[in-house]
């Protein structure tokens, strides 16, 4: 409880109010606060489901939740906003304050769907780790991506002066093991033979 009313003070019951009246409330109706004192939830309440992980709103946002005993926190980083902080309310509601924009409360919907109070969506998404794929032919790499659900992206050619990569993949992006989401393309540099006689 002294973590909660520390990050959000007055407003955690401000914002509660607002959460409790979002089905009732249109867009530009005053919220209604309720006469009974707010009571934060115990620490750790099962949710709908796991809210930890990347979600999309349909565009080029990712932002990533963590939930740490119903303290959430809310990378934004990929579209160069800062860091959101919030609370877990109940099993299905959340309350999150982004220091540029305004606090919201959202619902949580099987199957892993956040609905937030200004109408707007995010979907969780299922990553799934890049395999290695270097060492191998260009045929060989495109087949093993292909079917992990990824696809060949750009392919660049660099001379190996080791000479240990003859026409096998040098390099790959993003790396081996790293999460993505399925769908997206990993680039490739395919390494080729220096000149003969020159090899290090």
């Amino acid at each position: 409880m002294r973590i909660r009313n520390k990050i959000f003070g007055g407003l955690l019951a401000a914002a509660l109010a607002t959460a409790l009246n979002v089905a009732g409330a249109g867009a530009g109706h005053a919220a209604q606060f309720p006469s009974a004192p707010i009571r934060p939830v115990a620490a750790a309440t099962p949710l709908l489901f796991d809210v930890n992980g990347t979600f999309t709103d349909g565009g080029s946002a990712r932002p990533v939740i963590s939930d740490v005993n119903d303290i959430l926190t809310v990378d934004m980083s990929s579209q160069h906003r800062p860091t959101a902080s919030g609370v877990v309310i109940n099993s299905d509601t959340i309350l999150v304050t982004f220091p540029d924009d305004a606090t919201y409360s959202a619902k949580l919907q099987a199957p892993n769907i956040i609905r937030w109070s200004n109408g707007s969506t995010w979907q969780k998404l299922n990553l799934a780790r890049v395999p290695d794929v270097r060492e191998e032919t260009r045929t060989v790499a495109e087949s093993i991506l292909n079917s992990a659900g990824f696809t060949v992206g750009r392919v660049t050619s660099i001379v190996d002066q080791t000479c240990n990569h003859n026409r096998t993949v040098y390099d790959q992006t993003p790396g081996a093991g790293t999460l993505a989401v399925p769908g997206s393309v990993v680039d490739l540099t395919i390494g080729l033979l220096p000149p003969r006689g020159t090899c290090r």
